[in-house]
């Protein structure tokens, strides 16, 4: 027999319920036993061996509903008083039957406890001194009492031994709880990590600031189930913008990041470059830990090339809500993060490169050419107006020429800080080329825009530029042209070519003036 077999049969073997059926077949066997090899008995035993029966087949019935130890104690105490009238009738007052009283005892006291094994083992004492009165005055004296004395102390024995059992078998169970619990804490921060890590080349793939804020809120919301989460972005030694947040399970994603101050705990973490986990918040001084309901708190720096960039934090309406494992993952996360955030900053200004003039900070000629095409399209799904200026700089190669490039530069961009100081926040300024501005002017009709064109015109009149040697102070003025969609063009390239003509058309009357065709 194999060793997990063997220790599974001695299992079942000590159960009450089989302990209970092996002490019964042993009382009947002596029954049994006593009928056949005795010379001679009282005809009146057979009351107890048939009651033995009875009782035994009425035990088989009750003892699938009535189980526990209350069953188990009123049958040994039948089993007392059977064995104790049974040794009466037998004769033998001493021995025989009575030594049943060492199986009942222990089992009462196995399967019910130490106090009702000892009150078997009394009322046992009691049968068996009352039993046996008559000899207590002679030489047996002695064994009639170390006999009971002997069964007391097997029922205290039994009992003992039977509650420090149960009691190792509760500390037992106990800790296969913790274990279970530590290990499906261990499963879990287990598959929190590998989606973390599966998540992080969805993340480093992103390469747009909004999208990779809006991952990082979805995996704090659904792997990590952080209800209070925020993502800073350092923009300053002592200032932070607030990227998202999630509160009280609801995130939200910033499109224009708002400012804070970095102090306390966080200006710790990012000076030290090294996660902070508090335990009870209320202990805290600081304010911003300690806001309305929040009992504990989490934060890790977001950590690229041996930098701070940024910082992502946790709280909890929970008194030690986070523990190691938590700050590990949310490391790893921030890790993650820190990664696409700053690729994700780095395209952002690549792409800046690519559609922004160096010199003026507006927008090129390539950016302008796909912005109009994306507008002229709008305007016709929603029919609505479109317009366009575009702007040229009087005399400009006479200034260059009198003044130099340098000074030409400064023209440019005193006159590009003009055009966006004079139009709105949807308007889109251009460099076009050269001395050329264009300004595309969403939702705009002609009126509109030549207003807008008159505004851009009178700032640039009314300002001075002086050369670098301060040796003389430079008026420029600019001419102007409108076009608008739909009744000067309905494509990009039949506007360009309206506004250039009317370009021409303010060049051609003098300069300094706002024309349409």
């Amino acid at each position: 027999m194999s060793p997990d077999r063997e220790s599974g049969v001695w299992s079942q073997l000590a159960q009450p319920k089989w302990l209970f059926w092996l002490f019964r077949g042993i009382i009947f066997l002596s029954f049994v036993m006593w009928l056949l090899f005795s010379p001679e008995y009282d005809p009146r035993i057979w009351v107890p061996f048939v009651f033995l029966i009875a009782y035994s087949l009425a035990a088989f019935i009750l003892a699938r509903r009535a189980k526990g130890e209350k069953f188990y104690f009123l049958t040994c105490l039948v089993d007392l008083i059977l064995i104790t009238s049974t040794g009466v009738l037998a004769g033998n007052k001493q021995g025989g039957f009575f030594l049943l009283y060492f199986l009942v005892i222990p089992f009462g006291a196995y399967v019910s406890g130490m106090i009702p094994g000892l009150s078997l083992a009394f009322l046992a004492s009691v049968f068996y001194v009352s039993v046996n009165a008559g000899e207590l005055g002679g030489p047996p004296t002695s064994s009639v009492l170390m006999k009971a004395l002997a069964m007391l102390t097997l029922a205290a024995a039994v009992g003992i031994v039977v509650r420090e059992m149960k009691g190792s078998k509760s500390r037992l169970l106990g800790m296969f709880d913790v274990l279970n619990q530590r290990t499906s804490e261990l499963e879990k921060s287990q598959a929190q990590i590998e989606t973390i890590y599966e998540t992080s080349h969805t993340l480093g793939e992103r390469l747009n600031l909004d999208e990779v804020v809006d991952e990082i809120l979805n995996i704090v919301q659904k792997i990590l189930g952080y209800r209070y989460f925020s993502i800073f972005l350092l923009s300053g030694q002592n200032s932070l913008s607030l990227l998202g947040e999630i509160k009280d399970g609801e995130k939200t994603r910033y499109a224009e990041p708002k400012a804070g101050s970095l102090t306390g705990r966080l200006r710790e973490l990012v000076r030290s470059s090294k996660p902070v986990r508090i335990f009870d918040a209320a202990e805290e001084a600081d304010s911003e830990l300690t806001a309305k309901g929040i009992k504990s708190f989490m934060a890790v720096p977001m950590i690229s090339r041996g930098k701070a960039i940024g910082l992502m934090h946790a709280s909890s309406t929970r008194m030690g809500a986070f523990l190691d494992q938590d700050e590990k993952i949310f490391s790893i996360l921030a890790g993650s993060a820190a990664l696409a955030v700053e690729n994700a900053l780095l395209h952002q200004k690549t792409q800046e490169l690519t559609i922004v003039d160096e010199l003026t900070s507006l927008f090129n000629f390539r950016y302008f050419s796909r912005k109009l095409g994306t507008e002229v399209m709008r305007a016709k799904r929603y029919r609505q107006p479109l317009s366009i200026i575009m702007i040229d700089i009087d005399w400009f190669k006479k200034c260059n020429d009198t003044y130099g490039h340098l000074f030409g530069n400064r023209v440019l961009q005193d006159l590009a800080q003009r055009i966006i100081d004079s139009i709105r926040e949807v308007d889109v300024a251009c460099r076009y080329g050269g001395e050329e501005f264009a300004v595309i002017l969403p939702q705009t009709k002609k009126a509109d825009a030549q207003m807008i064109g008159e505004r851009i015109r009178r700032r640039v009149e009314s300002g001075e530029i002086v050369s670098a040697d301060k040796s003389a102070t430079v008026k420029i003025t600019v001419s102007l042209g409108v076009a608008t969609y739909p009744e000067n063009g309905e494509t990009p390239k039949e506007l360009i070519a309206k506004v250039d003509q009317a370009l021409y058309l303010a060049k051609g009357r003098g300069k300094n003036l706002v024309c349409s065709v």
